[in-house]
């Protein structure tokens, strides 16, 4: 289509040569076999922005992040065009759930590796025998002292103290209780745009120090176990952190792995970082996933926190497997 390109306030994704389109009030253009998705600067009233290819759909789920993909088998080999519009979507609305899957661990893990490269995980206990790069999030583990552990009941995003950290997270529900125990995506995007000025002036170019269990952080017995058997080097990271698929800026901390902003003690690293937390965490700015059986969430660690809710019947099972794709180095 001449000009096509040249969308003004449209984002293009993609373009496909012999384009016909729809009404254009439903925010997609169509060919033969493929739609390809137009995403407004803003998701218009309506939540009408959507791809649809052959029998996919994506469509966004609140104004600030979330969308959802339903008509999709991951089982299936991908062509690059879907796999192209699954990743553009995942960094668009930071997180992504795509209904209706049934995997096997070892078809899980494939299907993971169309957003990229699975990457190895801390607690190793937790690994799956026959497909370790895949590992069980489940109420019933326990520490050292038969205490069962709560696994990411706070705000954080994951593996911070690696030098190339997890731009994905990525769990699939393989068993769930009656009620409750959904998982709260925030977007930390939006939350930096939403600090004060001079806080967020301040902060400009501040570098955190990730351990296993930072010295000041709320106490996690189970990382703090593994902090004392492995001894890790800490490893800094930009607070601010830039996403280099879309160049934008968000909040990038896990308050339990800081072991310190360089410059400042670990107390008042924490009394800053519960700070931002308290400006940037609003509830429109959060997407809380309500889990179904075959249900994959995922979502983008580069622009996100997460945390899992135990607001749910603790003698009920609630078992996810989770797979880690590999990122960059953050900037």
């Amino acid at each position: 289509m001449p000009g096509f390109e040249n969308c003004g306030r449209w984002r293009r994704f993609r373009l496909i040569l012999n384009t016909r389109h729809t009404a254009p009030e439903e925010y997609h253009f169509r060919d033969d076999t493929w739609t390809t998705l137009i995403l407004p600067s803003r998701p218009r009233k309506g939540l009408k922005n959507h791809y649809e290819g052959r029998h996919m759909q994506i469509t966004a789920l609140s104004k600030h992040i979330g969308a959802e993909v339903t008509g999709i088998d991951l089982r299936q080999p991908l062509d690059d065009v879907t796999r192209k519009a699954l990743n553009a979507a995942v960094v668009e609305h930071i997180a992504l759930v795509i209904r209706d899957q049934e995997f096997t661990p070892r078809q899980y893990l494939a299907a993971i590796a169309n957003f990229g490269e699975p990457m190895p995980q801390h607690f190793t206990q937790y690994e799956l025998p026959d497909c370790p790069l895949v590992c069980e999030v489940s109420n019933r583990h326990t520490d050292k002292t038969g205490k069962r552990v709560k696994h990411g009941a706070g705000w954080h995003t994951d593996h911070t103290n690696h030098v190339r950290p997890p731009k994905y997270t990525c769990l699939f529900a393989v068993a769930l209780p009656s009620k409750g125990g959904g998982t709260s995506v925030v977007n930390m995007r939006a939350g930096y745009e939403a600090l004060p000025e001079d806080l967020r002036q301040k902060i400009q170019g501040m570098r955190t120090v990730n351990v296993l269990q930072g010295s000041a952080s709320a106490h996690s017995a189970h990382s703090a176990e593994a902090q004392a058997d492995q001894k890790p080097v800490g490893v800094q990271q930009p607070l601010i952190r830039t996403n280099p698929e879309n160049g934008k800026k968000a909040l990038y901390f896990h308050p339990v792995k800081t072991e310190c902003i360089v410059g400042m003690t670990p107390n008042d690293t924490q009394a800053l970082l519960n700070e931002l937390l308290a400006h940037a965490v609003r509830d429109e700015f959060i997407y809380t996933h309500r889990w179904k059986k075959g249900d994959v969430l995922l979502w983008d660690n580069r622009a996100a926190l997460h945390r899992a809710n135990f607001d749910y019947d603790p003698d009920e099972h609630r078992l996810l497997h989770r797979v880690l794709v590999k990122g960059e180095v953050p900037e």
